[in-house]
């Protein structure tokens, strides 16, 4: 058995040929993946990953292997020496197992060379040893499996004929049609059941799994059975003028029927290993429960296509790779295609469905791209469409902060990518939406000043609006309280109703505004003055560990605010100035309520502390200044002339001043131990301490509301967070959005934004600097190599035979 595996290796490299093929996979591989511009360009990809490799490789190899293959039968069949091997004392399996395990091995020596590119990405990182270590070499794993079943396909179609030419071509063929054949013919309009039936025989599917570094069981066993499976139809095909061959098939057929056993049993039983260092292609407990949940198919139209940046095409490939692990745990199929507007060569067609995505809510985004004729600006929508029964949903995939660089935004973006989808998801399966209510009677914001925010609750809960006395005179409570920036002092019975809300589970978001600025008079360029205003809930507020300031904060990173610069009786001529009063605030990285959305528009917002040391409650602050702030004590004056005039920068010395925080657990009653007969008309029962409940305290009631223009009978309302003079919408929406739902979420759905994966870069200073050298040693370190192997291997091969 021996020998004859050292036979094969022999005659590989005992001739040029062997060499030949060798060095053109190796050439091959270099350029496209150092010098050559495009998608596989591991230099311009700009990320210390070698995903751009193990794309590549399975289109190399189809070449390689085959060329590897053709002579290991076919050879041996025209010069008449199969007829010798099969007198040897060991079986036709055994024969086709020696040949396989050759060619493996020849394999395994043309892509050792390739190591080298982990060396180089490991080296070029931003800092030295800034990769994924685990996902490259679980990745590796993937590609030996494939170069596997290649070799088995190669192997059966050399012991199909005597031409090496025509096994050469067989087993192009073959691999090809493994590979993506399959996949053309799931394309086509069939059916779900017969589109997963191909998708699942061919390679693609399976290696793109692998290949990201998850090693899940079912595709290890379809390259291993599937490998097996060829194998064995080589050795029957090898055995056809052999006498007995009934008795040989029946053992064959028993063999199969085997394999196809343990298939079916490991496509019901299995696991998967995710070898990448954060674990991103595993998912939460959570958004497995809700994929179990699903009883239809999910199609998915990715948006992000055409002629991409490496960015983009970053997010593109996370989005489809996300979508195949949810596929992985999915009792239906997940599917997921590129669509490109673009391709619609009707443009009335294409405006119409660019109206569509806006209208599902993915915001479009301009795409510029320098090209021979030169900068061409385009739009693109980097978001999804969902589509389960009959329901349409769209998410948005591109987090857009413009504080933050491209890469930061990318990474962002891939954080989230599970929250975005399951959230997606969670609506489609819809049930039965819990109620939020907004309280009325104490001179909260109105329907219209609050629209936006309704809108964007109602598409995953009922919203209503209640007096505190109301909160008990059905036999639900509302999941969440909102009280949206009331103006009027708070009776005792309205405070008490609501601790009680509170005591029974009840979440309450709270956006006060401690202190009152008259909006009219600043409006009408006059001296306004901001004084505190008593709503009579400070010791409500404190009692349960939050104390809101009489305050005003002003922040050097501020909304900027047209003014009027031109002399008296000249045309008027408005510069944008900074409005210290209208801070751009930073939600806290450290929770997931306000992971990675932008910074939201407030105005005349206050401070908060964190009071008392109750171990039962858990305070976090969400929402805070920038590094450059300070507080102003109220009373105070304010006119807009104080533009003119800022204070002293070295004023802005307080960094990160608390403006908004959470607080969770077990609250003490306000109203422990007192009468409350007088005010509880209702006759409820009195509890001393909360349930587990949330509670959310910001300092500022314009955080909630939209802009509302009223002419005559006519109301017009813009989008909340929305600032005119610079036409960008800041985080607001998105930032409430996501506090009520982790104040109403009792799945843990909003544990998925707490995902950090870390930023993996190549080293730009050094890529500019040595980018000659890098290419130089991938493209000629392999080929030195296989050289110095070479020679090692004629030097003791003639070594041997003098002896």
């Amino acid at each position: 058995m021996f020998s004859l595996f050292r036979k094969e290796i022999t005659s590989f490299f005992g001739s040029l040929t062997g060499y030949l093929v060798a060095f053109v996979f190796l050439i091959a591989n270099g350029l496209f993946l150092w010098v050559f511009p495009g998608n596989y360009n591991l230099l311009e990809n700009g990320y210390a990953s070698l995903n751009p490799y193990f794309s590549l490789a399975p289109w190399l190899l189809l070449f390689l292997v085959p060329a590897l293959t053709m002579r290991l039968f076919a050879e041996e069949k025209r010069l008449g020496t199969l007829e010798i091997l099969i007198t040897r004392p060991y079986s036709l399996l055994q024969l086709v197992w020696v040949k396989f395990l050759a060619g493996l091995s020849l394999v395994v020596l043309c892509l050792l060379p390739t190591l080298v590119y982990f060396y180089s990405i490991y080296s070029l990182g931003n800092p030295v040893g800034n990769w994924d270590s685990g996902a490259a070499w679980g990745s590796f794993i993937g590609l030996f499996l494939l170069a596997a079943l290649y070799l088995a396909l190669g192997i059966l179609s050399s012991a199909s004929t005597d031409n090496p030419v025509f096994a050469f071509i067989t087993a192009l063929f073959l691999c090809f049609f493994f590979y993506s054949g399959f996949d053309f013919i799931a394309a086509m309009d069939v059916s779900v059941a017969v589109k997963s039936f191909f998708l699942n025989l061919g390679i693609s599917s399976h290696y793109d799994s692998v290949s990201r570094g998850v090693v899940d069981s079912r595709d290890v066993l379809y390259f291993v059975l599937t490998s097996g499976f060829m194998l064995v139809v080589t050795s029957l095909l090898l055995r056809r003028k052999q006498q007995r061959l009934k008795k040989q098939l029946k053992k064959t057929v028993v063999l199969v029927l085997g394999m196809l056993l343990l298939f079916v049993v490991g496509s019901s039983v299995f696991f998967r290993i995710d070898l990448t260092t954060e674990k991103r292609y595993s998912l939460a407990p959570v958004s497995k429960e809700l994929l179990s949940k699903l009883d239809a198919p999910i199609k998915v139209d990715i948006f992000l296509a055409g002629e991409l940046p490496p960015g983009f095409r970053q997010l593109q490939q996370a989005v489809e790779e996300k979508l195949q692990d949810m596929d992985a745990w999915a009792d239906y199929r997940i599917q997921s295609a590129r669509k490109d507007p673009y391709d619609i060569t009707n443009v009335d067609e294409r405006n119409q469905l660019f109206n569509q995505l806006v209208t599902l809510g993915i915001q479009p985004t301009d795409l510029r791209q320098n090209k021979e004729e030169g900068t061409v600006t385009k739009l693109i929508f980097p978001g999804a469409v969902l589509r389960y029964n009959d329901q349409l949903i769209g998410v948005n995939l591109l987090k857009n902060n413009q504080a933050l660089s491209a890469e930061e935004n990318l990474n962002n973006s891939v954080e989230t990518m599970e929250f975005e989808l399951m959230n997606a998801i969670r609506q489609l399966l819809g049930g039965q939406k819990e109620e939020i209510a907004f309280l009325s009677g104490q001179g909260e914001l109105d329907d219209a000043e609050t629209w936006d925010i309704r809108q964007a609750l109602s598409e995953n809960f009922r919203v209503s609006d209640r007096k505190a006395e109301e909160l008990f005179r059905t036999d639900t409570l509302p999941k969440a309280l909102i009280i949206a920036d009331p103006s009027q002092q708070f009776s005792e019975q309205s405070k008490f109703y609501l601790d009680q809300y509170l005591m029974r589970g009840g979440n309450l978001l709270w956006l006060i505004d401690p202190v009152q600025v008259s909006l009219d008079s600043l409006s009408r360029g006059e001296t306004t003055l901001a004084f505190p205003r008593d709503l009579n809930l400070m010791d409500l507020l404190f009692k349960y560990g939050v104390r809101v300031n009489p305050d005003l904060l002003q922040d050097v990173e501020c909304v900027l605010i047209p003014v009027n610069t031109s002399p008296v009786q000249s045309q008027p001529k408005f510069t944008p100035a900074p409005w210290y009063y209208s801070p751009m605030l930073t939600p806290s990285e450290n929770h997931v309520i306000s992971r990675n959305l932008n910074r939201l528009k407030a105005e005349f917002v206050s401070s908060v502390d964190t009071v008392g040391r109750n171990p039962q409650v858990r305070k976090s602050v969400i929402l805070h200044t920038s590094p450059y702030s300070r507080i102003v004590r109220t009373p105070e004056q304010i006119s807009l002339q104080s533009i003119n005039n800022p204070p002293s920068r070295n004023l802005f010395s307080q960094s990160e001043i608390p403006v908004g925080v959470m607080l969770e657990g077990t609250f003490p009653s306000v109203f422990a131990n007192r009468m409350t007969g007088e005010f509880n008309s209702l006759g409820i029962s009195v509890r001393q301490e909360s349930k587990p409940a949330k509670m959310i305290v910001l300092a500022d009631g314009s955080l909630i509301a939209n802009k509302v223009s009223r002419r005559n009978s006519e109301v017009r309302t813009q989008p909340l967070g929305y600032d005119e003079y610079s036409k960008q919408t800041f985080g607001n929406k998105a930032f409430l959005v996501n506090a009520l739902n982790y104040l109403c979420d009792n799945s843990g759905i909003m544990e998925l934004r707490s995902r950090v994966f870390k930023i993996r870069l190549l080293d730009k200073v050094r890529l500019r600097e040595e980018k000659t050298y890098w290419q130089i040693i991938n493209v000629a370190g392999p080929l030195v190599f296989i050289v110095v192997f070479g020679l090692a291997f004629h030097f003791i091969r003639r070594r041997k035979y003098r002896g």
